[in-house]
């Protein structure tokens, strides 16, 4: 029985820099012969992901193991309307991405648009 799909957003505190959010079966077709239908369930257009945050910070690792170990895929930076994954936070600091929308792989079509909106005046 399918409950549905899941579309999570929220402040995970985690600079990502360019590092991937999902297992690239096709690197392991032909050394671990996993089948070609697993490679097959990835879908085509989430192979490039584009990130202005370079930084990497210290939850990264558990946030991408939660993407890669629960199949959700990050929205940010691969949807048009934020194709080159804007930075979703101002400080004094600086300017960052920790916050993210996440989706399963089923609901990447209902996805038309993310736009992340800030006052350029900062």
């Amino acid at each position: 029985m399918s409950l549905g799909g899941v579309l999570l957003a929220g402040d995970f505190n985690a600079r990502t820099s360019t590092n991937t959010d999902f297992i690239d079966y096709s690197q392991l077709v032909n050394v671990l012969l996993v089948p070609q239908a697993i490679e097959d369930t990835l879908p085509n257009d989430m192979l490039e992901c584009q990130n202005r945050d370079i930084v990497t910070a210290r939850w990264r690792r558990e946030f991408l193991d939660l993407c890669r170990t629960t199949g959700l895929f990050i929205l940010n930076g691969r949807t048009p309307g934020d194709i080159s994954r804007e930075y979703t936070c101002l400080s004094n600091k600086g300017f960052s991405t920790m916050d993210y929308f996440l989706t399963t792989a089923d609901q990447l079509e209902g996805v038309k648009r993310l736009e992340i909106n800030y006052d350029e005046k900062y």
